[in-house]
Parts: structure tokens; C-alpha cells; sequence
């Protein structure tokens, strides 16, 4: 049976209801970092649907020029087998190609899998979160990330991604990282941490570079978090070594052309939300 109900922009003011119903679709607390994103960029938005008992689900989207990414997708237990993933999918959709999105993303659970595969999304890739502190690593000239490197870092991250994620690069103030060099000076890795939640955005176009970025970001005493593609075996192969432990995965799915990202290049996504 389906449930009437509109689909349109959060309001400010249910944000702190946006959270809830998050919460009770099965997301942790770290969801509520992660909407300050899509709640203040031009290039986001949380939508949800509402009908006459409240919100009953929520959707929320980041638009990168012509890639966007479906993230936080989450319907109250109460409210699903209504058709409101999939209304809000398609809500989710429309919104992103309307700002010219070619190729829409996700990381889809295996429940929401199936929602997707029937909407047209095919499968991609794992991506794996892992925690742990780093072990041994190879060597790496480390610098910090500065104001003027960011024309470097959009262009490296568009190598790794295949995708102009300027959006959310920019608004990054004085960025919190390191980065490597080569011997000519160009940036070779890069590695970010975000406010909106736990995890390092790493790129890299060489494995050690890349090992050795992920071993900076979770050097410790505290323990820290990686979320690595499957498909990375450098990668793969450091966070064993380290013993790290795995905590969950989601799969890549996408909607439209395939996009020309490398993710043996890609040792550390931002969240499971736009990568």
C-alpha cells in the first residue's frame, strides 16, 4: 500500500525531526554532522516526505557539475513498504538532473539495493569502512595542505574521482590535511578531513603515497576511521597489516554513464554520502 505524501525541502525548523527519523531509519549519530552540508550549500538539499502523520522519510543530495550524489536516504519503520524509498529516489533524481547532473551516485545497504536496481541503478563497487590506528608505513614527505593549493587538490581529485567536487573542496576553510609532493613539486596525494563527519578523503596517484597518507591520518593514540573502495588493494592489503577492524560496507551504485574514477587511486572517502 502506498502512503500519500509530498515531497519537498526541509524547513529549518525540522531539522532537529529530520535527525529522528534518521536515527529511527537506522543511521548513527555521526548522520547529523552530515546534513550541515546539503542545509547550507547552494549545491545540496534535504528533502522529505510529509504527509499527515509528520515526515515518514528523508533524502538528501550533493550536486558536483555533471555527477550529484542520493545520500542519508532513510523511511521510518512504520512507513516503509509504502513506496517512499522509492518516491524519494526519484525525488532525489529529478532534483540533481535539474542542476544538470548526467550520472547520479549512491551507496546503497542491501536493504535499499533492490529499490534501486529497479530504478535503473546498476552496481559498482564495495566500499569498506575500517578502524584502527596505523602501524608501519612507507616513508612520505609530508607538508601541510595550504590556502594556495587548492587549484592542485581539485585537479588531483578529479583524477581520482572523475568528478569536479569543487562544491564541497572550496568550502573547506584552511584546509585541515597533508599533502605529498613529487619531485617536481606537483602534488602527488592528498589527504582532507572534513567537519561534517569521521572519515579522510585520500587521494593518490601512487600506492606508497597513498599507504603513507592513510598511516598519517590514522597514526593515533585514538583510534581513526577509513573508508576505502574494495578495489584498492594497496589499501586493502595496509589496513590488514594493521589489523584494523572492518565495521561496515555499502555498494556503489549509479544511474546514467559511468564515470572515469580510479578507485585504486582512492585510499580514504569523506562519508558513505558523496564519497
Amino acid at each position: 500500500m502506498r502512503v500519500a505524501a509530498a515531497i519537498r525541502p526541509a524547513t529549518d525548523l525540522e531539522i532537529p525531526t529530520v535527525v529522528e527519523v534518521l536515527r529511527r531509519a537506522g543511521f548513527g549519530t555521526q548522520v547529523a554532522r552530515l546534513l550541515d552540508y546539503p542545509r547550507l550549500s547552494p549545491h545540496g538539499a534535504i528533502l522529505v516526505a510529509a504527509g499527515p502523520e509528520g515526515i515518514g522519510g528523508v533524502v538528501c543530495t550533493a550536486a558536483f557539475a555533471t555527477t550529484g550524489w542520493i545520500g542519508a536516504l532513510g523511511v521510518l519503520p512504520e512507513a516503509r513498504r509504502r513506496g517512499l524509498g522509492a518516491a524519494l529516489t526519484e525525488a532525489a533524481v529529478a532534483w540533481l538532473q535539474a542542476r544538470d547532473a548526467r550520472t547520479v551516485l549512491l551507496y546503497a545497504t542491501e536493504a535499499g539495493r533492490p529499490v534501486y536496481e529497479r530504478l535503473g541503478f546498476v552496481a559498482e563497487e564495495r566500499a569498506i569502512a575500517w578502524r584502527g590506528v596505523a602501524g608501519a608505513a612507507p616513508e612520505a614527505d609530508l607538508h601541510p595542505v595550504r590556502s594556495e593549493d587548492r587549484a592542485h587538490l581539485r585537479a588531483l581529485d578529479a583524477a581520482v574521482t572523475g568528478e569536479r567536487r569543487d562544491a564541497v573542496l572550496d568550502v573547506i576553510e584552511a584546509p585541515a590535511g597533508v599533502a605529498v609532493r613529487d619531485a617536481g613539486g606537483r602534488m602527488a596525494g592528498w589527504a582532507i578531513a572534513s567537519p561534517w563527519g569521521a572519515g579522510t578523503a585520500i587521494g593518490a596517484l601512487d600506492p606508497d603515497v597513498g599507504v603513507a597518507l592513510m598511516a598519517a591520518a590514522t597514526a593515533g593514540p585514538a583510534a581513526g576511521t577509513l573508508i576505502v573502495p574494495d578495489g584498492n588493494a594497496a589499501a586493502t592489503e595496509a589496513l590488514r597489516t594493521w589489523r584494523f577492524v572492518r565495521l561496515n560496507d555499502a555498494l556503489r551504485m549509479r544511474l546514467g554513464p559511468a564515470v572515469a574514477w580510479r578507485p585504486d587511486r582512492q585510499f580514504g572517502l569523506f562519508n558513505l554520502y558523496w564519497g
